[in-house]
C-alpha cells in the first residue's frame, strides 16, 4: 500500500470517528495495524532517516496503545533528536518533570524503529548484580545469568535505565566503561568488547562482541528541585541530555481529544489542561514564595474515565488527579493559590455548607447496583476466567439519567462486607471507587488521619465485586524487589524465584492492596510505574508480565502459540487485576522529612486518588450505634461532639490529640460503654489519648476541653479503690472463675502448663484496678497494649493476668535490630534447601495462645506495623509465602495459609513514648489498633501495700518516707528535670535489701540505685535534694556527721533580788472597772483553703544529724513577724508587705495564704503585729487574734466560721499598746500602755471588756497568773502587786507596792521582760531578761499563795565575764526572745547575733540541772548589718525580735526568723537520743573492719563458743586508752575503750561514764535499770567521729587549685568578680532548666543520628533476605549498622527558626521590685542563650525586645550568637538598661506582628514565636482579640504569648481570648518551665 494511500485512509478514519464514534467499523481494528507494519524499511522524521531492521524478538519491541500525540510538532522534534543521537551512536539522557511522558517517548521511538528494549527501573535497592550478572544454582552447581545491561549489549538492544536519580551512588559507575568504550568485564570471566572475536577460533569464548546497535537511554529527574541523588560527574559526561517539558497546550488538548474519542466537551478538557499547566512545573522558583506541590504533567490518567462519563463533575476529576488541597498537610497559603487557579478556570467545588467540612467533590454518579454477567470469558492464555459485571449508576444529570458500564470483577459471590455500616459518605466514596475501577486505573485511597476507614472501604469494595484480596503490608525496609519476587529453593536445592503476592494478583486477577505506601522508602514504589501505567513489567527472573491486549496481538501477528510465548517467559496480566494503594497523608516513611512528602509527582501519575476523611458526626454516630448496640445515647452524643471539637480545632496541640480519637478508638470506647455499665467517659477518653504521657500543656488542654464539653471526671471513691479484690472462685487450687470487682471471666482450661507463667505478685489496689480494666478489654476481644515507664510492673501485670486466667503464652522480645522477617519466620538452609522456622508469633496465631510482645517500642516502627495488619485486618504474609488469614471467606485456591485461631490475642508491652526512652513512638504509629493501658507507678497507698509485702520488718515510717521520696522523683521526671524515671522496681529492690540486712544503713543501700547518678552532677544534686527533703540520708558523696549542740554548765544561779511585802504598806484600791461589750466591727468572709500551695520542706536529718527536724520558707516579700501554733499542730504565721496570714497544715506540708492588707491601712512602716490564740474555757480555739500595737485594734480570725472581725480596744490612749497573752488559753487578753495607767481586759468567754484605771502609772505589767499581776511603776520605779478581791475573779481590785532590794551587791534588773505563768518546779518560774550579763532569771515563791508566806526571791544565771557585753549599737533594736517550753520544762533563748553574722545560738536552759544545751542556728535578719532589701524602711527602724517561737503539742519547738524561715527543732533529750540511735542505724555509720575468713568445721565450733561467751556479756574488747578504739564481734555486746565510751546493743543503747571503759549495752529499751531519761550529756557522748581520712595538705591544695582556676577563668572572660557573681546568681536560678532543655535538644539530635541497617554490604551480619544469594556465592549478602545516607533531598537541612520577643517596657523595670519580672526575663534570655549553645545550626534563634521605644530591638540575631559568659552577661545587662531608660508605652502588638512576618522570610523547618509581655495592655487600649488574631495569622508558625507578672484578672481574660496560645506565669519560677513545655510540644510535631 503506497504512502499517500495510507494517509488518506487515516484521514477518513479520523473523519469517521468524528461523525459517528459509535460505529465500530471506523475504530482502529487490529488487522489493520498488523497490515500497516509489513514492509516498512525506513522511518523518516523531517530530514533524518533511519533504516528499520525487523527484530528477532518482536515481543521485546514495545508498543504504545492508542494515539500518541499524532503530528504534534514538539513531540516530533523530540523524536527527531533521539533519532539523530541514535545514528551518532550516542547515549542519551532525558530529563524532565515526573510522569510517563519521557518513558513513552522512548517506547514510541523503539516502536517506530522496531528496536528491542531492556528496561530497568532503578531504585536504591538495585545492585550491580541486577545490572550485570546474577548467580543461580542448579543441580548443586552455580552458573551465571546475564542481566539487562549485558543482554542489551550483546543483542544490540536499547537499555532503558529509568530513575537514574534513585540509584545509590556506587551502583551506576560500573556502567561507566560500558558507556564510554563499550567494554566491561563480567563475573563469569567473559569480557565484553567492541572487537570482533570471530577469527580467534575456539578461544573466543572469553570475549563477547558488543553489538554496534547497543544504546543506553537514561531517564531521570533533575535533582534539585526534585529529590534524589545528584548525578555523578563522570556519568553525566557520557550522556547527551534533553529536557522534556510538558507538551504544549494545543498538543495536550488534541491528544486528550483523541484519547477520549472526542466524546468529551472540549471546554472541559481545556480547563483541566489549563489547570495542569498553571499548577504544573514551576521553573521560576525564585519569585514564588509559596511552594505548592506539582500538578501531574499530563492528565491522560483520566482519559478512560472521561470517555465513560463525560458529564462527570470536573472538580471530581481534578481531585482524583491532584489530592493535595484535601489533605491536612496543605496549609492555607497553598490552599488559596490552588483554589484560585481552580476558580479561574471555572472548576468549582460543590458548595460546602458551613457545618460540613470540605471533602472530595462527589462525581455526580451514585452507584445503584452491581450485577454479575453470567457467561465468563476465558483469559487469553487459557489459564483463567475473566469475570465481568454491570455496574449501574444513578446520575445527577438529567440528560444521562442512569448509566451502566461493564466492570471487571472477581469470581466470588457478591456480598456486603461484615461489620461495615454503609453511611452516605462512604457510599459516595464507594461509588467513586467503582467509577475509577471502571475507568481501568489503579486507585490510591489517602486517609487524612489514621482510622478513617480505608481498610474497611477496601474490604467493602472487594466483597461487593466478588474480588479476592491480596493484602500486602508495606514497610520501610522492603526492597523494590520484594514487591515483585523473592528468592527461594526447590526441594532439590536449585534456586528459584517465587512470585510475590502482587505478581500473583496480577496473574490471577485479584485485588492487590498495598497498605501503607507512605512507609516505603523513597523510590521503592516507582518500580511499579510501568505496571500501573502500562500494565507491563519485568520480573527479576527475566519473566515479563504484559498487557493481555498486547499478548493477543503477538499471538495474532506473529502466529505465536501460548506455549511458545510461555517459553519466551511472557505472561499476560489478567484484565481484572487492580492495585489499591492505601496511604496516610500526615506521615512519611523517612524519619526526618516533612509530613506528606511521600506523595511525589511521580506517585501522582501512577494512581487515581480518593481522599477519605473522617466521617461526618451524624454518620459516625450511626456507625457507632450500629456497632455497639445498647450504648447510652447521651454519652455517645457527648463523645462525638467532643471528638469533632478536637478534630476541628485550629490548635496544634489539640489536633495532635485528635489522632488518638480516631473512629476506631471511638468504636472501642462505645463497646466498653455498652458492655460495662457506669464506665466513665472521662476516664475512657484519657485512656484512649494516653494522656498520662503527654506534655503537660497538652494534658491541661485536654482536661479543659473535656470539662467544656460536659465530660467530668468521675467522683473519687477511695473505698471502692481499696476494696477491689481479685477473687478466684471457688478456690485458688481449683480455679473455675476469676472475679475482679464486677468483672467475671472463666479460667482457660487445658493450656500447656509449661507456657503458663507463674510469678510472685503482691496484689495491691492500683494494679488490681489495671487488671480489671485489662480483663474488660480481654472480654471485648481486644488486643491489649500496656505502656509505661520501666519498672512499673508491665511484665508482672501481663504475666499475672495470664496466670490468673491460666492462659498459655508465647513471648517475643523486640530490639532495635528486629526485622519483619525475624518477627514472622526465620529462613534456614538445611542440606542446601531453604526452609523456614516459625517464630513465636506464627505459633501463637496457629495454636491460639497469647502472644506477649515485649519492648515493642525498641523495634523500628515499620517492623511493628506488621502487627497492625495482623490485628486489624487479620492478614499477614509470611516470609515463605504463606499467609495468615482470619476469615474463611478469604481462603483462596492456594493451600499455604494459616487460619488465625479464635483464642489468639496479643499483649504488647512498650515503654512510654518520648525522652528518655530512646524507643520509637510505637503508640503514635499503631497504638489505636490496641486497647491501651497506661501503667503508672502505683499510687502511694498501693506502693505501701507492695513494700509491706516485700519488707514486713522494715519500719512503716521508713517505707513511707521512701515511697514519698520516689513519688517526688517521679514528679521531677514528668517535669523533665531528671531523665531517668525511678520506678517501683528500684524501690522494691531497696526494700528487699533492707529486709535481709537490716543492720546496713539505708544510705548504703540507696547507693545501689543512685550510684548511676554519681557522675551526673545535676541529677545527683536533685536526687540528694529530694531525699534530704524527706529526711533520708543518701550517701552520694557526703560524709555523715552529727552536729548536735554542746552542753554548757552554768553553775548555780545567784540570788540577785528579793521582793518583800511591806506589811504597813499602803494598799491602794483600784476604781470600779468600766465594763461594756467588746466593740466588734465587721464579720467579713475569709477566703480560706482556695489556694493551698505545697511547701518546699527540707528535712534536717539526712547526712547530718542535728536537733533540727525540718525547715521551710513561708513565702513573703516583707518580713515575718510572729508565729503561733494550735494544739493539732497547725501553724499561723503573719508576714508583711502586704500583710498576710499564712495557715500551715498540721503536717507542715502545705500552706494557705490569706491577704489581710485591706484590714491594715497603709502606714509608713508595716505594722508590728503579734499573734495570740484565744481559747474558750472548754479548751476550744475561739479566735486567732492579731494585735496591731500602733492603733489599738485587734483583728480576730475565726477559722471555724471562716470569718474575720475587728475589735477596737476602748479606753486606751492613742499610743502604742502592749498585749499580755499569758491568759489567752483561758480566753483573756490584757492590754496596757507604757507610762499610762489604763489597763484593758478583754474576756472572750463573756465577750466583755473591762477597763481599769490604776492608781499609778506603770512601765511594765507582768501577768503572772490570773490572781497575781506584778507591775513596775514608771514614775517612781517601785514594784507593785496587783491582786483581785475574790479568788475566782480576774478583775484586780487592789494594788500594793513591794520593797525590792538587790542582793549580793547586784543592782535591780531593769531589763526584766516577762515572767512566765507556767511553773517548771513547785513555786518556781522562769523570767526573761534582756540584761547583757544574765542568761535568765528564776523566781521563787512568785505566786499568789507563795507571796503570802515568804518574800519573792529572784535568782539569775549570770554570764561569765566578758561575754556578750560588746553588743553593737546597730542591733540595739533587735531584741532577744525567750519561750518557756511546757512539755520539757526548759527555757528557750535566742539572742541576736553580736557580730552581724547570720547565725546565732538557740539556748535551751534546764533549771533542774543548771545546764544550757547550745544549738547553732542560722538566722536571717532584716535590717541588721545585712542591708535591708527595701531601703526606705531603715529611717524608722522598728524594734523587732531576733526571732519568734512557739511550741508544738508534741514538745517540738518552732522558730521563725525575720525572713520567714520556719525551723522545727526536737528539744526533748530523750527523743533526740532515740532518734540518733535509729539514724545511726539508718546511715549504717559504724563501719566494721572487714576481712575474709575461710571456715572449717572446727573453726565453727570454736567461734560458736566464743560467741556464747560474748553473749554472756563479759566485757570483751581490747584497746583501752586509745581515744576511740573499738573491738567488736558479731555478738550482742560491744565495748569501747577510751575517754567516753558508748556501747550499743541491738536495739538500744547504753551510755558510758566520762572516763574509762564502756558499759555494755544490753537492753532493747532505754536501759531499764539505769536512769529512765537520756540527758543531753548522753547525747553529747553519741557524737560521731567522722573519718577525716584526707590529710590536711590535700584539702588545702584542692582549695588553692579551685581558687587559681577561678582566677584564670575570670581573667579569660575579662569579667570582674562582682559581675561574675551576679551572672552566677542568674545562672543558678535557671541552671536546672538549662540542663533540661539541653537534655531534650541532645535527644532530638541523637534521634536524628539513629543508625539503620545498611544492606548489600560485603561484611557484617548475614542478611536473612539474602540467604540464597549466599548459597549461590554472591559477596554482598551482609547487612551492617551504619548511619543512614541522609534521605535524598534532605541535604539542605534547614534550622528551626525561633523568635523570642521580650517585653522591656518601662513597666517591667518599675515593677521589678514588686515581683522580679525583669530579672526573670533576663534569666529566661540567659537560659535560652545557654541552652542553644552548640545547637545554633539547628535552631536559628533571635532575641528581640519591645518597649515604648520600638517594636523590634535586636539583642541576639542569627550569626551573632554570644560565645562566652561575658557576652551573655553583656546582653542581659543591655536588656536591663534598655528597660530602665526607655519611654513608656506598649508595643506588644507591633512586636508580635513584626516577628510573625519577619520570621517566615527565610525558609526553615519549623517556625516558632514566643512573645513575653506583662499584660498591662488594657491601659494602652489593646484588645485581646487583636493579639489572638495576630498570633493565629500564620498557620506555619507556632506562636505563643506568655504573660509575666501582671495583674491577675487581666491575664485571665487574655487567656480566654487566646486559648492554648497564652500562658500565664504568675509564679516567676514557672517561666523557664513554660518555655520548656512550648519547646517540647514543638519537638514532637
Amino acid at each position: 500500500m503506497s504512502q499517500p494511500h495510507k494517509q488518506a485512509k487515516r484521514r477518513l478514519k479520523q473523519l469517521g470517528k468524528t461523525l459517528s464514534p459509535s460505529q465500530a467499523g471506523w475504530s482502529d481494528s487490529e488487522e489493520e495495524d498488523i497490515h500497516q507494519e509489513v514492509g516498512v524499511t525506513s522511518v523518516r522524521i523531517g530530514d533524518v532517516v533511519m533504516t528499520v531492521i525487523p527484530s528477532e524478538n518482536p515481543e521485546l519491541v514495545p508498543e504504545i496503545t492508542g494515539p500518541f500525540y499524532d503530528d504534534a510538532q514538539d513531540i516530533l522534534r523530540h523524536l527527531r533528536w533521539i533519532m539523530q543521537k541514535d545514528k551518532l551512536g550516542q547515549d542519551i539522557f532525558l530529563l524532565g518533570p515526573p510522569g510517563p511522558l519521557r518513558r513513552n517517548l522512548i517506547m514510541k521511538y523503539a516502536e517506530m524503529t522496531q528496536r528491542e528494549i531492556e528496561y530497568v527501573a532503578l531504585s536504591k535497592d538495585v545492585t550491580d548484580n541486577d545490572l550485570k550478572q546474577r548467580r543461580e544454582l542448579q543441580g548443586s552447581t552455580s552458573f551465571y545469568v546475564d542481566q539487562a545491561a549485558v543482554r542489551a549489549a550483546i543483542h544490540g538492544r536499547i537499555l532503558v535505565l529509568d530513575g537514574i536519580e534513585k540509584a545509590e551512588r556506587n551502583v551506576l559507575p560500573i556502567l561507566n566503561n560500558l558507556l564510554e568504550n563499550r567494554e566491561m568485564s563480567l563475573e563469569d570471566g567473559r569480557f565484553l568488547t567492541t572487537k570482533d572475536a570471530s577469527h580467534l577460533g575456539d578461544k573466543k569464548t572469553r570475549f563477547e562482541k558488543v553489538s554496534p546497535r547497543f544504546l543506553v537511554f537514561a531517564l531521570g529527574l533533575p535533582v534539585p528541585p526534585y529529590v534524589g541523588y545528584p548525578l555523578d560527574p563522570p556519568l553525566r559526561s557520557r550522556f547527551q541530555s534533553r529536557d522534556i517539558k510538558a507538551p504544549e497546550y494545543k498538543t495536550q488538548v488534541e491528544q486528550m481529544m483523541a484519547l477520549t474519542d472526542n466524546c468529551v466537551p472540549r471546554d472541559v478538557i481545556e480547563r483541566l489542561i489549563s489547570i495542569s499547566l498553571v499548577l504544573g512545573v514551576q521553573t521560576d522558583q525564585s519569585n514564588r514564595e509559596i511552594e505548592i506541590p506539582e500538578f501531574p504533567m499530563t492528565i491522560e490518567n483520566v482519559a478512560s474515565l472521561l470517555t465513560l462519563v463525560p458529564n462527570v463533575h470536573p472538580r471530581f476529576i481534578v481531585d482524583t488527579l491532584y489530592p493535595y488541597p484535601l489533605l491536612p498537610t496543605c496549609d492555607l497559603e497553598q490552599m488559596s493559590v490552588i483554589e484560585s487557579a481552580y476558580r479561574r478556570f471555572g472548576v468549582k467545588s460543590a458548595i460546602v455548607e458551613a457545618h460540613m467540612e470540605a471533602r472530595q467533590t462527589p462525581s455526580g454518579y451514585a452507584i445503584a447496583n452491581i450485577d454479575p454477567i453470567q457467561n465468563r470469558e476465558v483469559s487469553i492464555d487459557g489459564y483463567h476466567y475473566i469475570n465481568k459485571a454491570i455496574a449501574s449508576f444513578a446520575s445527577e444529570h438529567v440528560k444521562t439519567g442512569a448509566v451502566g458500564f461493564p466492570v471487571y470483577c472477581g469470581p466470588s459471590p457478591f456480598s456486603p462486607a461484615e461489620y461495615f455500616i454503609e453511611t452516605p459518605y462512604h457510599r459516595e466514596i464507594f461509588s467513586s471507587m467503582v467509577l475509577l475501577h471502571a475507568g481501568g486505573k489503579d486507585i490510591c485511597l489517602v486517609g487524612t488521619h489514621k482510622g478513617v476507614g480505608k481498610s474497611a472501604l477496601v474490604r467493602h469494595f472487594a466483597r461487593n465485586l466478588g474480588y479476592t484480596i491480596d493484602y500486602i503490608p508495606l514497610y520501610r525496609d522492603m526492597s523494590s524487589r520484594d514487591l515483585l519476587q523473592r528468592r527461594s529453593t526447590t526441594p532439590t536445592g536449585d534456586t528459584v524465584w517465587d512470585n510475590s503476592l502482587l505478581v500473583e494478583a496480577a496473574v490471577h486477577g485479584h485485588l492487590a492492596i498495598l497498605d501503607g505506601i507512605e512507609a516505603l522508602s523513597y523510590g521503592t514504589l516507582n518500580t511499579l510505574q510501568r505496571l500501573c501505567n502500562d500494565r507491563e513489567t519485568q520480573l527479576p527472573d527475566g519473566t515479563r508480565l504484559i498487557h493481555s491486549h498486547r499478548y493477543e496481538k503477538l499471538m495474532k501477528k506473529h502466529k505465536y502459540t501460548p506455549e511458545q510465548l510461555e517459553e519466551k517467559r511472557l505472561i499476560p496480566i489478567h484484565p481484572a487485576f487492580r492495585i489499591i494503594a492505601l496511604a496516610r497523608a500526615g506521615t512519611s516513611g523517612q524519619t526526618d522529612t516533612k509530613a506528606g512528602s511521600w506523595l511525589t509527582a511521580e506517585i501522582l501519575s501512577m494512581f487515581n486518588f480518593i481522599v477519605v476523611d473522617s466521617l461526618p458526626s451524624n454518620e459516625e454516630q450511626e456507625v457507632l450505634t450500629a456497632l455497639s448496640p445498647g450504648v447510652d445515647e447521651d454519652k455517645l452524643k457527648q463523645l462525638l461532639t467532643f471528638s469533632r471539637r478536637l478534630r476541628r480545632d485550629k490548635d496544634e496541640t489539640i489536633r495532635m490529640l485528635s489522632s488518638s480519637l480516631s473512629t476506631r478508638q471511638l468504636i472501642r470506647i462505645c463497646r466498653r460503654l455498652a458492655y460495662f455499665e457506669n464506665e466513665s467517659l472521662y476516664v475512657a477518653v484519657h485512656k484512649a489519648a494516653l494522656s498520662r504521657f503527654m506534655p503537660s500543656t497538652a494534658r491541661d488542654a485536654l482536661h479543659a476541653l473535656l470539662l467544656a464539653n460536659g465530660i467530668y471526671p468521675p467522683k473519687e471513691d477511695p473505698e471502692a479503690h481499696a476494696n477491689l479484690k481479685i477473687e478466684v472462685l471457688p478456690s485458688r487450687e481449683q480455679p473455675e472463675h476469676i472475679r475482679i470487682g464486677n468483672v467475671m471471666e472463666p479460667v482457660f482450661k487445658g493450656g500447656d502448663p509449661m507456657l503458663i507463667p507463674n510469678v510472685v505478685f503482691h496484689e495491691n489496689p492500683a494494679h488490681t484496678e489495671i487488671l480489671r480494666e485489662m480483663l474488660k478489654d480481654y472480654q471485648l476481644g481486644d488486643h491489649l497494649l500496656l505502656i509505661g515507664n520501666q519498672g512499673v510492673g508491665k511484665n508482672k501485670l501481663a504475666d499475672y493476668f495470664l496466670q490468673l486466667l491460666q492462659l498459655p503464652r508465647e513471648y517475643i522480645q523486640l530490639h532495635r535490630d528486629s526485622t519483619v522477617q525475624s518477627l514472622t519466620t526465620t529462613p534456614a538452609i538445611q542440606d542446601g534447601v531453604l526452609s523456614y522456622e516459625d517464630s513465636a508469633l506464627v505459633k501463637a496465631v496457629r495454636e491460639g495462645t497469647i502472644l506477649v510482645v515485649d519492648e515493642a517500642d525498641k523495634a523500628p516502627t515499620y517492623v511493628t506495623a506488621v502487627l497492625k495488619s495482623l490485628v486489624e485486618d487479620g492478614q499477614m504474609v509470611l516470609g515463605d509465602g504463606r499467609r495468615i488469614i482470619s476469615k474463611e471467606s478469604d481462603i483462596q485456591d492456594s493451600t499455604n495459609y494459616i487460619m488465625v485461631h479464635p483464642n489468639f490475642r496479643m499483649l504488647v508491652l512498650a515503654n512510654r513514648p518520648g525522652y528518655p526512652f530512646l524507643g520509637n513512638d510505637f503508640y503514635r504509629e499503631i497504638g489505636d489498633v490496641f486497647s491501651c493501658h497506661a501503667v503508672d507507678n502505683p499510687d502511694m497507698l498501693s506502693e505501701m501495700f507492695l513494700l509491706r509485702k516485700y519488707g514486713p520488718d522494715v519500719s512503716e515510717d521508713l517505707l513511707g518516707k521512701l515511697s514519698s521520696a520516689f513519688t517526688d522523683l517521679r514528679k521531677l521526671t514528668d517535669e523533665g528535670l531528671i531523665s531517668y524515671p525511678y520506678s517501683t522496681r528500684e524501690l522494691v529492690n531497696i526494700v528487699l535489701h533492707l529486709q535481709k540486712y537490716p543492720g546496713e544503713g539505708i544510705s548504703k543501700i540507696l547507693q545501689n540505685v543512685f550510684d548511676f547518678d554519681q557522675y551526673d552532677q545535676a541529677s545527683k544534686e536533685l536526687v540528694i535534694e529530694i531525699f534530704e527533703k524527706h529526711g533520708i540520708p543518701i550517701g552520694l558523696e557526703s560524709d555523715f556527721s552529727m552536729a548536735l549542740g554542746d552542753v554548757i554548765s552554768l553553775g548555780k544561779p545567784v540570788l540577785t533580788e528579793q521582793w518583800t511585802r511591806v506589811p504597813s504598806g499602803t494598799k491602794l484600791d483600784i476604781a470600779q472597772p468600766v465594763t461594756e461589750a467588746i466593740a466588734v466591727r465587721g464579720g467579713w468572709d475569709l477566703e480560706v483553703g482556695k489556694k493551698w500551695k505545697d511547701l518546699d520542706r527540707k528535712e534536717g536529718r539526712s547526712t547530718i544529724f542535728s536537733e533540727q527536724l525540718y525547715s521551710f520558707d513561708v513565702p513573703t516579700r516583707g518580713e515575718a513577724l510572729d508565729v503561733a501554733a494550735l494544739d493539732d499542730g497547725t501553724l499561723f504565721v503573719v508576714t508583711t508587705n502586704p500583710v498576710t496570714l499564712h495557715r500551715i497544715e498540721p503536717n507542715h506540708k502545705r500552706l494557705d495564704s490569706l491577704d489581710l492588707y485591706e484590714y491594715f491601712p497603709l502606714q509608713r512602716a508595716p505594722p508590728r503585729l503579734r499573734i495570740a490564740v484565744i481559747h474558750q474555757k472548754n479548751g476550744q480555739v475561739k479566735y486567732l487574734a492579731l494585735h496591731n500595737p500602733s492603733n489599738n485594734e485587734l483583728l480576730c480570725c475565726d477559722f471555724n466560721k471562716n470569718s474575720v472581725v475587728s475589735v477596737v480596744i476602748r479606753g486606751l490612749e492613742p499610743v502604742k499598746s502592749i498585749m499580755c497573752s499569758n491568759l489567752a488559753h483561758m480566753g483573756i487578753l490584757i492590754f496596757y500602755q507604757e507610762d499610762r495607767s489604763n489597763v484593758a481586759i478583754l474576756d472572750f468567754n463573756t465577750s466583755e471588756q473591762h477597763t481599769l484605771t490604776l492608781p499609778a502609772r506603770i512601765q511594765k505589767l507582768h501577768v503572772v497568773e490570773s490572781g497575781l499581776w506584778v507591775a513596775k511603776g514608771s514614775r517612781d520605779a517601785s514594784h507593785y502587786l496587783i491582786t483581785p478581791g475574790s479568788p475566782d475573779s480576774v478583775i484586780p481590785t487592789t494594788m500594793e507596792s513591794v520593797q525590792a532590794l538587790g542582793q549580793n551587791g547586784l543592782p535591780l534588773d531593769d531589763a526584766l521582760q516577762q515572767i512566765y505563768s507556767r511553773e517548771f518546779a513547785p513555786h518556781t518560774r522562769y523570767g526573761q531578761t534582756d540584761a547583757q550579763d544574765k542568761y535568765a532569771t528564776v523566781f521563787e515563791h512568785c505566786s499568789l499563795a507563795g507571796i503570802q508566806e515568804s518574800p519573792v526571791k529572784v535568782y539569775s544565771y549570770m554570764k561569765p565575764e566578758g561575754l556578750g557585753t560588746n553588743e553593737t549599737s546597730a542591733n540595739r533594736r533587735v531584741k532577744p526572745n525567750t519561750l518557756f517550753l511546757e512539755r520539757t520544762g526548759q527555757l528557750a533563748i535566742i539572742r541576736p547575733p553580736t557580730d552581724g553574722r547570720a547565725e546565732s545560738y538557740l539556748d535551751l536552759l534546764n533549771g533542774t540541772t543548771n545546764q544550757i544545751w547550745r544549738i547553732k542556728m542560722p538566722l536571717a535578719i532584716l535590717g541588721g548589718a545585712i542591708d535591708a532589701p527595701i531601703p526606705t524602711y531603715t529611717h524608722f527602724q522598728v524594734e523587732r525580735y531576733v526571732a519568734t517561737m512557739c511550741e508544738l503539742s508534741n514538745g517540738n519547738l518552732v522558730t521563725l526568723d525575720n525572713a520567714g524561715t520556719i525551723r522545727v527543732w526536737q528539744v526533748n533529750p530523750n527523743a533526740i537520743y532515740q532518734a540518733a540511735q535509729t539514724w545511726k542505724q539508718m546511715v549504717g555509720v559504724d563501719q566494721k573492719v572487714l576481712s575474709v575468713i575461710y571456715e572449717t568445721e572446727e573453726d565453727k565450733k570454736k567461734l560458736d563458743a566464743m560467741y556464747d561467751e560474748a553473749e554472756k556479756g563479759g566485757r570483751d574488747g581490747s584497746g583501752a586508752g586509745n581515744s576511740d578504739a573499738k573491738c567488736e564481734t558479731d555478738g550482742k555486746g560491744q565495748g569501747s575503750g577510751g575517754t567516753s565510751g558508748v556501747g550499743e546493743g541491738d536495739g538500744g543503747s547504753g551510755s558510758g561514764g566520762s572516763g574509762g571503759g564502756g558499759v555494755n549495752g544490753s537492753g532493747n529499751n532505754m536501759n531499764e535499770d539505769g536512769r529512765q531519761e537520756a540527758s543531753f550529756e548522753d547525747i553529747d557522748s553519741l557524737k560521731l567521729k567522722t573519718a577525716g581520712d584526707e590529710p590536711q595538705a590535700i584539702s588545702r591544695a584542692q582549695k588553692e587549685m579551685h581558687e587559681q582556676s577561678m582566677e584564670k577563668k575570670l581573667d579569660k572572660l575579662k569579667m570582674t568578680q562582682a559581675d561574675f557573681n551576679q551572672f552566677n546568681q542568674f545562672m543558678e536560678n535557671v541552671r536546672r532548666e538549662v540542663r533540661e532543655l539541653r537534655v531534650i535538644l541532645e535527644s532530638v539530635e541523637a534521634k536524628k543520628h539513629e543508625r539503620v541497617w545498611l544492606k548489600n554490604q560485603s561484611s557484617g551480619d548475614l542478611d536473612d533476605t539474602k540467604i540464597i544469594e549466599g548459597l549461590t556465592g554472591e559477596r554482598a549478602i551482609y547487612k551492617k549498622r551504619g548511619d543512614d545516607d541522609p534521605e535524598l533531598g534532605l541535604f539542605q537541612d534547614k534550622p528551626k527558626r525561633m523568635n523570642f520577643v521580650f517585653d522591656l517596657s518601662a513597666s517591667m523595670y518599675r515593677f521589678n521590685t514588686h515581683d522580679r519580672r525583669l530579672e526573670r526575663s533576663m534569666e529566661v534570655a540567659l537560659m535560652l542563650m545557654e541552652s542553644f549553645r552548640g545547637f545554633e545550626h539547628k535552631f536559628a534563634y533571635k532575641i528581640v525586645g519591645h518597649s515604648g521605644d520600638g517594636a523590634n530591638i535586636e539583642f541576639v540575631s542569627p550569626g551573632k550568637y554570644p560565645k562566652t559568659e561575658k557576652e551573655e552577661f553583656e546582653i542581659i545587662n543591655k536588656m536591663k538598661a534598655h528597660s530602665q531608660y526607655c519611654l513608656s508605652g506598649d508595643n506588644t502588638l507591633g512586636a508580635a506582628s513584626h516577628s510573625m512576618k519577619e520570621i517566615v522570610k527565610e525558609e526553615a523547618d519549623d517556625y516558632f514565636v514566643v512573645i513575653m509581655s506583662d499584660a498591662n495592655i488594657a491601659q494602652y487600649n489593646i484588645h485581646p482579640n487583636d493579639i489572638a488574631r495576630i498570633l493565629k495569622s500564620d498557620d506555619r508558625i507556632t506562636a505563643q504569648m506568655i504573660f509575666i507578672g501582671s495583674i491577675q484578672d487581666q491575664a485571665e481574660q487574655l487567656k480566654k481570648a487566646l486559648g492554648t496560645q497564652a500562658n500565664i506565669c504568675t509564679e516567676n519560677k514557672e517561666l523557664p518551665k513554660i518555655i520548656k513545655a512550648l519547646f517540647l510540644s514543638s519537638m514532637i510535631k
